[in-house]
């Protein structure tokens, strides 16, 4: 059986999850709650959101409810280009895409609704340093610039072009440590629909779509998990990642590698242990530092099997 490692930094010690009596073919592992100092701490309670980066910040990721749009987008990374139509025919419902330049006649990939979240738009806030200032013609819409500074160095910056009018990002560029860009996307052309009559029960539901749990490591906190699998989902309410914990293999060796797909990284480490050793990867638009950091955590439970 496999673990998180407890990293509470208010009592500096080690403590046995309440959820190490749960056994799977192959984790029985938990994210153990971090008393991160300073900025996070905040995002327990309701925030005050009173710069105008913060306010910007607010209107793009609480979304119009009487909206709903198509149109074009141009996405690169690594030298790569895909062209994607963009459909979300429902206010606040899911959305439809499909890569125009993939292959002939290609089908439509459903993209998730936004999520309506005062608490997603503080957690983002005490993660990043956002600012704003006057953007770009994009797609033939006004818009304005708001750059996303990352707090730490467990994360990316973002730098995003929003609408005037409706708050959507009409174009963003994720910047890695050194400054380069990553990858980007941008719309060529969109189409607004002005739906004024959503029905009230599908706001609360999308509003309730933000459900985060404790803290992992400053400003990730537990999205969700699968403890008898071994995987689990973690978020600063922007960035995500998926962290998977397996046995290694027999004969395969310790140490870690990484590949880097635009702003997507794939972390895997091979640790050696006394039951035979873990496999644990980490998939997400994160640094190496967090990777890391993630894997750290993990560790064989006193007893496991």
């Amino acid at each position: 059986m496999y673990a998180f490692r407890n990293l509470s930094l208010r009592n500096k010690r080690r403590t046995e999850s309440p959820h190490c009596g749960l056994r799977g073919v192959l984790a029985s592992a938990v994210l153990a709650a971090c008393c991160a100092p300073g900025v996070f701490a905040q995002t327990h309670q309701q925030c005050n959101l009173a710069t105008a980066g913060e306010q910007a910040l607010e209107r793009m990721l609480l979304p119009s409810r009487g909206l709903s749009f198509e149109g074009t987008v141009l996405y690169e990374r690594e030298g790569s280009r895909q062209f994607l139509t963009v459909t979300r025919p429902e206010a606040l419902g899911m959305g439809q895409l499909r890569r125009m330049n993939a292959q002939a006649n290609p089908r439509a990939e459903l993209w998730p609704a936004p999520i309506r979240s005062r608490a997603r738009v503080c957690d983002v806030a005490a993660a990043y340093v956002p600012s704003v200032e006057a953007g770009r013609v994009v797609a033939g819409r006004a818009t304005e610039r708001l750059t996303l500074r990352p707090r730490d160095t467990l994360r990316l910056a973002h730098i995003i072009d929003l609408d005037r009018s409706s708050g959507l990002p009409l174009a963003m560029v994720t910047v890695g440590p050194d400054g380069q860009m990553l990858e980007r996307y941008e719309y060529a052309a969109i189409d607004y629909h002005d739906l004024t009559d959503v029905a009230t029960e599908s706001v609360v539901t999308v509003e309730n779509g933000y459900e985060r749990g404790r803290s992992v490591i400053p400003g990730y906190f537990v999205m969700s998990e699968d403890p008898d699998r071994g995987i689990f989902v973690v978020s600063d309410g922007l960035a995500t990642a998926s962290v998977f914990v397996e046995p290694l293999p027999a004969g395969a060796p310790a140490g870690e590698g990484a590949v880097i797909e635009g702003a997507t990284l794939t972390y895997t480490r091979g640790v050696p242990s006394s039951t035979g050793g873990l496999l644990i990867s980490v998939l997400g638009e994160v640094p190496v530092v967090t990777a890391r950091l993630l894997a750290d955590a993990v560790r064989a439970s006193r007893g496991g099997s």
